[in-house]
């Protein structure tokens, strides 16, 4: 009955480590989802940019023709060449930010994961420490010692 109580708490310290191995496992999957999550958003958004700036190039267009200007050069060319540079970079950004927040997400994942590692094997440790304990303090009492009078 002596080394019950250590073999309990052993027991227990590994729980805990394994519970949170898991919760950090599970953490991960989490964030690894929302990190997708987090990029179809990107690259939805990149769309509406792409779709608006066509809209946006086809009122310039409208516009250039109905004031007599030829698009095919000068001022006029450049205008929507410069619009379309613009449009391509804001899909750029949009696409990078979303990958930005992904990659950080996915970044904490892995961290969350591997503190949960790091726990379970503290938790080896742990019961370790607590079985040695044990043993010593029934080593101690099988001797006809007592831990109180040390005798």
């Amino acid at each position: 009955m002596e080394m019950a109580g250590p073999v309990l708490g052993a027991g227990a310290a590994l729980l805990g480590g394994i519970a949170a191995n898991k919760a950090g496992q599970q953490n991960k999957a989490a964030l690894y989802g929302q990190a997708r999550e987090e990029e179809n958003a990107g690259n939805a958004q990149a769309l509406r940019v792409k779709e608006q700036a066509r809209k946006i190039i086809g009122e310039q267009i409208a516009a250039q023709a109905g004031n007599g200007f030829r698009g095919d050069g000068g001022s006029a060319l450049d205008a929507l060449t410069e619009s379309q540079v613009n449009a391509t970079l804001d899909m750029m950004q949009v696409r990078r930010d979303a990958m930005m927040k992904a990659r950080s997400m996915r970044a904490e994942g892995d961290m969350r994961a591997q503190q949960g590692t790091f726990n379970l094997m503290g938790s080896f440790l742990g019961a370790g420490s607590k079985i040695m304990g044990g043993m010593s303090d029934w080593a101690t009492a099988s001797a006809g010692q007592t831990l109180a009078t040390g005798a």
